[in-house]
């Protein structure tokens, strides 16, 4: 126990160590977008420099391809309704969204966002997702607690 504190110690000053050096560079520069519409944005991926994903309520994807100068607003069919409060985006063309209440779902798109599928269904009473996280192809997905015991899914195949 006495050694476990040790070197969690230890690792702590280690990492205030290091926090002066990273403090020197430059801060992140921040550009207001507006879309010009009524919704509340809740989630956004960033896959690189120029292409970016948002989710939002009413149903609303955003997407950009030339770093935020256009954005294209995407309706998904069906979920005109829903809350979007997470989204991961892979490339351009690949995102997965999360609406989070009964029933949650969660929706893929491979084409740009001009059709989503049907990935996850939960109706559990009760059921309210949190987030979601992805590295490759495994994801994992993870909300409020049922039963006094939380929500988790995950996949192997994106």
């Amino acid at each position: 126990m006495r050694q476990t504190f040790t070197v969690r110690l230890l690792l702590f000053f280690c990492c205030c160590y290091y926090l002066p050096v990273n403090a020197q560079f430059k801060p992140a520069q921040v550009q207001l977008l507006d879309s010009g519409k009524a919704v509340s944005y809740r989630g956004i991926s960033v896959v690189n420099e120029q292409v970016l994903w948002v989710s939002g309520s009413k149903g609303t994807v955003l997407k950009s391809t030339d770093g935020g100068n256009t954005l294209r607003q995407m309706k998904v069919a069906g979920y005109e309704q829903r809350d979007f409060r997470d989204i991961h985006a892979f490339d351009s063309n690949t995102a997965v969204i999360m609406a989070v209440a009964e029933p949650a779902v969660i929706l893929r798109t491979t084409d740009g966002g001009n059709s989503w599928q049907l990935v996850l269904i939960d109706s559990t009473k009760g059921m309210f997702l949190d987030a979601m996280d992805f590295n490759g192809s495994r994801g994992i997905v993870v909300g409020d607690p049922i039963k006094h015991r939380f929500y988790m899914a995950t996949t192997n195949n994106g």
